[in-house]
């Protein structure tokens, strides 16, 4: 039964105004709200040479399917026939890339994660922000004609948690990277072991059959 589905304008105007009174370049950019520190750190960050070039070495990657959705259990008699479930959210995922140097893009991250991983593109994987909730599912209808028990649909993604330096000039830039990609699905029944040892599985059984048995 196991299946797997792999301007405001008038705001624009008070500023221009502001600029026009005051004397000084420093007076008319405390005028628009930027601090001095916030500037002086971004023309530091564009003068200073760029990381696009710098090799990504990866300190640790670690992959695995994590459950995100599972379905109440569903009692089904032999002539039920199709069944559909409606798989409820477990856990959501937010893809995000962090480093210690503005220099290194989220682009090239996720760009070098693809060529370790292998298989993938770069448009494959989640990008920063993007939540695993908010993937398009639908209901999942699935055929059960002659058999009988207690049933449970579960879903998952594939996660990376990967850490990372990148060599960059004046120094490494250190940083992490979470993101997600594709989707795979489970049909269990109560009271029989699922017999398998990935823990996305297990854990939609424990959450809607109750404990394993081994």
């Amino acid at each position: 039964m196991a299946r797997s589905r792999m301007t405001r304008r008038h705001g624009w105007a008070t500023v221009a105004l502001l600029c026009a009174v005051v004397s000084s370049a420093a007076a008319c950019t405390a005028a628009t709200g930027k601090p001095a520190a916030t500037e002086a750190k971004a023309k530091a960050t564009a003068s200073a040479p760029s990381c696009a070039g710098g090799a990504v070495r990866w300190t640790s990657v670690h992959r695995e399917r994590r459950l995100t959705e599972v379905s109440p259990v569903v009692n089904v008699r032999e002539s039920d026939g199709g069944v559909t479930f409606h798989p409820g959210l477990v856990r959501n995922i937010v893809a995000q890339v962090s480093t210690s140097d503005d220099r290194v893009s989220a682009h090239q991250v996720l760009a070098a994660l693809t060529k370790r991983l292998k298989r993938w593109d770069v448009d494959q994987l989640a990008a920063p922000g993007k939540e695993s909730a908010d993937r398009r599912r639908n209901p999942v209808k699935v055929d059960f004609l002659g058999h009988a028990g207690r049933f449970v649909e579960a879903e998952a993604v594939q996660a990376v948690e990967a850490s990372f330096t990148v060599a960059c000039p004046g120094g490494d830039v250190y940083g992490s990277v979470t993101t997600w990609f594709g989707n795979s699905g489970a049909s269990l029944a109560c009271g029989v072991n699922p017999g398998t040892k990935e823990p996305w599985v297990q854990e939609a059984y424990r959450l809607t059959c109750g404990p394993l048995r081994l």
